[in-house]
């Protein structure tokens, strides 16, 4: 006898193959759809989404993996393992999930996903991770490294086979941490106050300076890769570390040499500063209320990342 009606989803959670059934139930972006088609297409998926294949694409999510779904392409809905469809514009296929979290606003479900890993970026193409895999997306073997992830709530590490939903919101990035010292790298001649997630980030630098002058410390990564549109394409960076860091707020940027627009047109609240004997350029440049300086989430790295990313902006003002 021939079911009423067929819900793909409970069939995906329960293990079991969907039945033939007069009419089958399946989600497209967490929305309900039905249809009495065992067999659709591509085309039919966008009809009932009301969506163009010129402008959106389908992922068809199941067991196995992530399938990307062509306007003929044909779906046997009584197939085993098919949780969900996603119809999304072609330009929302990768979604950044740092960039998520400096906006305050929930990731979506969509093909593929940024995520931030020691500074880096790096694309993967499903919204549930394992600690092992973003072990291997770095290549660090996970007998002497660990994964700790930043997000809203804190630091966390994350196990091996512990999953993480890039999808919830407030995940912001996640930190490679080696279980043993790396020879030559911890010196003595850098702030004693940096934390270890700071020397992990140091290490892509080739070379990182430190000066004393009583009450803070300098911080100098040497040869920095700029964005584009700048009189230089690398320069020194300073970062003034206090005592009190990590509980005391980094801020501003020193740079030298001094940088200009290629364009021509003024930076705005720039002064001198003298650091190793040279004159500096200080931008000031301050977090707003809604991104106030968090001593457990907040680093090195991310103040770096601050200072790139209000190199981009100053573009955008004028």
């Amino acid at each position: 006898m021939t079911k009423n009606k067929t819900d793909l989803r409970e069939c995906y959670h329960s293990g079991v193959k969907p039945e033939i059934a007069y009419e089958y139930e399946f989600y497209i972006n967490e929305q309900p759809h039905r249809t009495k088609k065992q067999i659709i297409t591509g085309l039919d998926l966008h009809e009932l989404a009301q969506t163009n294949s010129t402008t959106h694409f389908i992922s068809m999510k199941t067991r196995a993996n992530k399938t990307l779904i062509g306007p003929q392409v044909q779906i046997n809905l009584t197939e085993c393992g098919i949780e969900r469809f996603t119809i999304l514009p072609f330009e929302q296929q990768a979604l950044d999930i740092h960039e998520c979290y400096c906006a305050g606003s929930t990731p979506y479900i969509t093909y593929k996903y940024i995520i931030k890993i020691n500074g880096d970026k790096y694309e993967v193409n499903q919204e549930k991770i394992t600690g092992l895999e973003i072990l291997n997306i770095v290549g660090k073997a996970p007998d002497n490294h660990r994964v700790k992830m930043f997000s809203k709530g804190g630091k966390v590490l994350i196990g091996l086979q512990e999953v993480v939903d890039l999808t919830a919101c407030g995940v912001e990035r996640f930190v490679i941490e080696p279980l043993d010292c790396t020879e030559g790298f911890i010196r003595t001649d850098l702030p004693l106050q940096l934390i270890k997630e700071d020397l992990s980030f140091l290490e892509k630098f080739r070379v990182v300076n430190s000066i004393s002058n009583g009450s803070s410390d300098w911080l100098v990564l040497r040869s920095c890769t700029l964005p584009d549109g700048y009189n230089v394409q690398n320069a020194d960076v300073a970062f003034m570390i206090p005592k009190q860091y990590p509980a005391a707020a980094l801020d501003m940027f020193y740079f030298y040499p001094p940088l200009s627009r290629a364009d021509g047109l003024p930076i705005g609240a720039l002064t001198l500063q003298a650091i190793e004997g040279k004159d500096y350029q200080r931008w000031s440049r301050h977090r707003t209320g809604d991104n106030i300086w968090d001593p457990e989430t907040d680093s090195v790295g991310s103040h770096y990342d601050l200072m790139i990313n209000c190199l981009k902006s100053e573009f955008k003002k004028r």
